[in-house]
């Protein structure tokens, strides 16, 4: 073979080198998370024909840039920003409260009715009442618009809202919402609502994104009624009726001053993506007919517009002054060295630390991987439970009986490094109380994993959960 034959029949495999060499000094200078840096980089070395196109469809991570064009300030955007009333707050809780507002997220709201909804009927239900009651604005965010039954009656029913004078905003991510973000939409759009995309995946699209996600979902009606957490628009998630392969899914209706927290989280989404201006309206006055009305809220956004990862640094700070118990409910279970080291902490300092995660989830690789962290957690006392029934994608924290926290982040580091997440952090006795007895029923459908069945792997079983593990920042 001659040495121009040899190079045309290496040729991509050459350029695959070049190339990876050249990145790997940008890999290094942008700073990320050191699992992902070394993913990365070992997947430039030893696969750099598929490594190095992966790295331009979803490696570039374009922080900077993005927190520059979103310019994120709270105080800018027009909400009822006041000093915190800590003093209301239990210890723990005032702590973490202090820490959040200080990383720049909202400050806890006071004066909230919250309902935790863990059932998709009712889930649906609610948010069809609170649709059919608005009256000025509805404001919708989802990652997944499902192209089922559930999808065309929410789009049916967003376009009569618009045809009644309801100004409709719909924002739909360009990944998760992709069969359903065309035609699938367009009686919302010819009713004279608006649809937006965040974040296109094609390079040829301004503000293109192949890997930053938009994670959040919430229904914000009249800037002081919302529904939000982990559902998506689909019935998967939610419906009018029951759905055997439904997933157990937890959000939250609220209804107050953190629904106007939510609603800046989503025009904050919208302005970047439209370029339409900034105009709040006139927002309803909330009734609360029973007269309860004390619930504390305080709304978390995160993600890579973010100056401060507040979401991702506030678990960690409730993690750490835990002092009785820490249950947490996530459907991928892929933490990097501090979580566990957390989590790891306080099962040594003998509280009550339990773990709950699908027993099979929809990506097979993230189980491998998640897999791999429980044998270390499980040796030191941390108690992991397995789902039985079916899907389990409820995100949830409950510490000390004194602090909560539901919302669309998963235990894992896609969503606490790349996408864009929001929580609310739940400090009122009341409120925490209804996450921790959704937790009990959950766990009553799950069987605790034993030490030996962790221990008990064979060799290919482990050789696999170990490289997904390295790959896992990727996933």
């Amino acid at each position: 073979m001659t040495v121009p034959q040899w190079i045309f029949a290496h040729f991509f495999e050459i350029v695959g080198y070049i190339l990876a060499i050249i990145l790997i000094p940008r890999i290094l200078l942008e700073r990320r998370h050191p699992g992902a840096t070394i993913a990365w980089l070992l997947a430039m070395a030893l696969i750099p024909f598929i490594g190095v196109p992966l790295y331009f469809l979803i490696g570039g991570k374009r922080i900077k840039r993005i927190t520059r064009e979103k310019d994120w300030g709270i105080r800018n955007m027009g909400t009822s920003f006041q000093d915190p009333d800590h003093d209301s707050l239990l210890p723990g809780g005032r702590r973490i409260a202090q820490f959040l507002t200080r990383a720049g997220t909202f400050p806890p709201a006071p004066n909230n009715k919250v309902i935790i909804i863990d059932d998709g009927v009712a889930a649906y239900t609610t948010l069809v009442n609170l649709l059919e009651n608005a009256r000025e604005s509805i404001e919708i965010a989802t990652f997944i618009l499902g192209r089922d039954e559930v999808g065309n009656a929410i789009v049916d029913l967003l376009a009569r809202k618009a045809k009644q004078g309801v100004k409709v905003r719909l924002l739909l991510d360009a990944y998760g919402s992709l069969l359903s973000r065309g035609r699938f939409v367009r009686p919302l759009k010819d009713a004279g609502g608006q649809v937006g995309v965040f974040m296109p995946m094609l390079p040829l699209r301004r503000r293109w994104s192949a890997n930053l996600r938009n994670h959040r979902k919430m229904a914000v009606v009249d800037g002081c009624y919302a529904l939000v957490g982990g559902m998506n628009l689909a019935k998967e998630y939610m419906g009018p009726t029951s759905y055997k392969k439904r997933w157990k899914d937890v959000c939250m209706a609220v209804a107050g001053r953190s629904a106007d927290h939510l609603r800046t989280v989503f025009w904050q989404d919208w302005v970047y993506c439209t370029g339409e201006e900034f105009d709040r309206g006139p927002l309803a006055t909330v009734v609360f007919p029973d007269g309860d009305s004390g619930s504390t809220v305080q709304v978390v956004v995160d993600g890579p517009d973010m100056p401060e990862r507040a979401l991702y640094s506030g678990v960690l700070a409730a993690l750490s002054q835990a002092r009785e118990s820490v249950w947490v409910v996530t459907p991928y279970f892929v933490p990097d060295e501090p979580l566990c080291a957390a989590l790891e902490l306080a099962a040594r300092m003998g509280y009550d630390v339990r773990l709950i995660i699908p027993e099979r989830s929809n990506h097979p690789l993230v189980d491998l991987a998640g897999h791999s962290f429980l044998p270390d957690l499980v040796a030191v006392g941390v108690h992991f439970y397995f789902y039985q029934p079916g899907m389990l994608h409820a995100k949830l924290i409950a510490i000390d009986q004194e602090l909560a926290v539901v919302g669309s982040a998963n235990m894992d580091i896609r969503s606490f490094q790349l996408n864009f997440e929001i929580a609310s952090f739940l400090y009122t006795p009341g409120d925490v109380q209804q996450i921790i007895r959704v937790i009990e029923g959950i766990l009553r459908q799950s069987r605790q994993v034993s030490k030996e069945e962790v221990e008990q792997k064979g060799k290919i079983r482990e050789f696999s959960e170990d490289i997904c593990r390295v790959f896992s920042p990727l996933l």
